[in-house]
This record gives C-alpha cells, sequence and structure tokens, in this order.
C-alpha cells in the first residue's frame, strides 16, 4: 500500500513572509558588500589602508571615554550587570515604547522601556530602580498597554556590580592568556602583536558600537565578547599562516586566498547572528547575536585592513 501526502503550498503566515524577506534583502545586500571587499581589498595597496582601523579604534575610544566622562559607566549596562527591577509584561498588539515610557516617567525618575517580541505576541521591558514599588509601576503599565501577564526579576546594585566586576576580570583574563599562547605559537613579537591588538581593537569598537545603537550589555552579552575573542583570533590566526611562509613575490597570492576564507565565514557567521535576530524571543540570545554580529562585521577592517598591512610590511622586512 502506498500513502500519499500533499504538502500545504498555501500562504506562509505574514511574519513569517515578513521574516524571510529581511532575510533575504540582508543576505542580498552582505554577499554584494562581501564582493566589493574581496575586488577592494585583493587589489588595492595594504599599506594605504591602514590608518582606516587606526582611526577607528582612537574614535571608539574617545566615544567610551565620553560615555564615562558623562555616565560613569564605559558601556551600557544591562540590569543583571549594575542592579535594577526589570518588569516583562506581555500582550497581544504591539506596545507604544515611546507613549510608555512618557507616562512612567511622570511617576518615576528613572525608568527605560523597550520592546519586544514574545512566543505568545509582543511585550515590553521595563527597567527601574530596584526600590521602586512594582505594583504602582504596573498600574501606571495598565492605563497605556493591556497586558496578559508580567514577571519581575530585582537584583541589588552592589550585587549587579559585582558580578559586573566578576565579568570584567574574566574577560581580562581570557585575553591574557590568549596573548600568551600566541606569542608562544608564532614566537614572532610582530605577528603576535597583529593578532592581540585586532583582537583587542575589535572589542573596544564593538563595545563603542553597541553604545551608540543603545544596546545594552548584559551577562550574555559578555559571553559573546568571549567568543568574538575566539573568532577574531581564529580569522587572524588563518590570515597569518598563510602569508607569514610566504615571500613577498606571493605574498599577494596567499592573501586573497586567506581573503576569500576570511569573509565566506564572516558572511556565513553573521546570517546565522541575523536570523536569530528575526526569530529568537530570548533577550539573552538577541544579545549575544548582536554583539556578535557588530563584532564579525568589524572584524573585516582590523583583521584584513591593519593585521595585514602589518603582515605585508614585516615580510618584505624579513626578505630584505
Amino acid at each position: 500500500m502506498i500513502y500519499r501526502c500533499k504538502l500545504y503550498s498555501g500562504p506562509l503566515p505574514d511574519i513569517t513572509r515578513t521574516n524571510y524577506a529581511y532575510l533575504h534583502v540582508f543576505q542580498s545586500c552582505f554577499y554584494l558588500y562581501q564582493s566589493i571587499i574581496l575586488i577592494y581589498l585583493s587589489d588595492c595597496m595594504l599599506n594605504k589602508l591602514a590608518f582606516v582601523p587606526i582611526v577607528l579604534f582612537i574614535l571608539s575610544l574617545g566615544v567610551l571615554f565620553y560615555n564615562y566622562s558623562n555616565t560613569g559607566d564605559f558601556i551600557l549596562r544591562d540590569i543583571d550587570l549594575k542592579g535594577g527591577t526589570l518588569i516583562t509584561i506581555e500582550t497581544s498588539q504591539p506596545v507604544d515604547v515611546h507613549a510608555l515610557e512618557t507616562a512612567l516617567l511622570r511617576e518615576f525618575s528613572s525608568v527605560s522601556v523597550s520592546g519586544l517580541k514574545t512566543s505568545a505576541g509582543y511585550g515590553a521591558n521595563i527597567e527601574v530602580a530596584a526600590d521602586t514599588n512594582t505594583t504602582s509601576v504596573l498600574n501606571v503599565v495598565n492605563q497605556t498597554a493591556n497586558y496578559s501577564s508580567f514577571s519581575v526579576q530585582t537584583i541589588g546594585s552592589d550585587l549587579g556590580n559585582f558580578f559586573f566586576q566578576q565579568v570584567i576580570y574574566l574577560l581580562i583574563a581570557a585575553f591574557v592568556l590568549m596573548s600568551i599562547i600566541i606569542y608562544f605559537i608564532y614566537r614572532n613579537a610582530i605577528s603576535s602583536f597583529g593578532i592581540v591588538f585586532a583582537t583587542f581593537a575589535n572589542i573596544i569598537t564593538t563595545l563603542a558600537v553597541t553604545s551608540l545603537l543603545g544596546i545594552r550589555i548584559s551577562f550574555a552579552g559578555f559571553a559573546g565578547l568571549l567568543m568574538l575573542i575566539a573568532y577574531t583570533v581564529d580569522t587572524n590566526i588563518v590570515l597569518t599562516t598563510k602569508v607569514l611562509k610566504s615571500s613577498p613575490q606571493e605574498f599577494r597570492k596567499q592573501y586573497k586566498k586567506a581573503l576569500i576564507t576570511g569573509v565566506t565565514l564572516i558572511a556565513t557567521v553573521s546570517i546565522t547572528m541575523f536570523v536569530v535576530q528575526l526569530i529568537s524571543t530570548s533577550r539573552l540570545l538577541v544579545n549575544i547575536s548582536q554583539v556578535l554580529l557588530i563584532g564579525f562585521l568589524i572584524d573585516l577592517i582590523y583583521t584584513w585592513m591593519f593585521d595585514s598591512s602589518l603582515l605585508e610590511w614585516f615580510v618584505k622586512r624579513r626578505y630584505k
């Protein structure tokens, strides 16, 4: 007996078709960007591009120090790293974030509201001080947005600062150990410095961009930064391994091979992170994907412009 089934061929739900449209546009734009990068970097003089990452790094430091002078923090910390109360509401309709935040600011001095999509539909995250009465907040919220359910998470400021110090120590330890291992592998100060600086600069610029975009860094965001360190080191090792043993005449050929591998890798993982942005309803996964997506794109500048120009100079100098 043969069983036959008919596949559903009707229209996809609106939200799914919209997500696929966004993904298709992003994928097309990124492949165009990838092609431009491959053509331009393959044919240009790398030493003429070295100033671009250096200027970007200086500007990123300026953004972080500007944040520190105004807020006392280099970055925007999420509630689990600074303390406070997070109220998450779920609604059947999209929330007017601006109207809700305006209504709450009339009653409370420190409020931050951001919209979200949940498995049940829509919602919003409301951040207030840890000592704020949540019942009063929900009463104001109910006047602007009719919510079906809510959850409350409270972290004291001392505990939040302690968590922040711990993740900073962890990030520093990971970076120092990475630097030692890189130097032990290559036994070469120039190539080791290129990898270490490219990784450090990528982290600094990623933090600066997230700050400019208003993205708050949580525990998950710092986990993303640790992943970004590993990824940046990986792409720099691909580049360094390819070109370090080449002669000045073969440098450009080996660089092109490494560039194709690196840019293809960036395209793949960036599209993956973009898909996470579209379909995930987890605040932690979204924060990780935001950090990684920004860091992957910035890696193009520091690895394939700065580190490559440094390696080209080193290879030519070594064969003189």
